[in-house]
């Protein structure tokens, strides 16, 4: 399960992609940028699904 921390962590990452790029990360990129930054952390399929929703709450304008 992804902790609150982690998801607060996560949504400024992509917060701060959108500012460098000008577009939102994919989904294949938050998994990697947060498998990278959380490297003892097996995630689960619900995790994957909660990084998912995480990214579509930060991509609304």
């Amino acid at each position: 399960m992804i902790s609150t921390s982690e998801a607060n962590s996560l949504g400024k990452w992509i917060q701060n992609w959108k500012k460098t790029y000008g577009e939102n990360p994919n989904l294949n990129e938050c998994i990697t940028w947060f498998e990278w930054k959380y490297e003892d952390k097996e995630l689960s399929p619900s995790d994957k699904s909660s990084i998912a929703t995480i990214l579509r709450f930060n991509s609304e304008k």
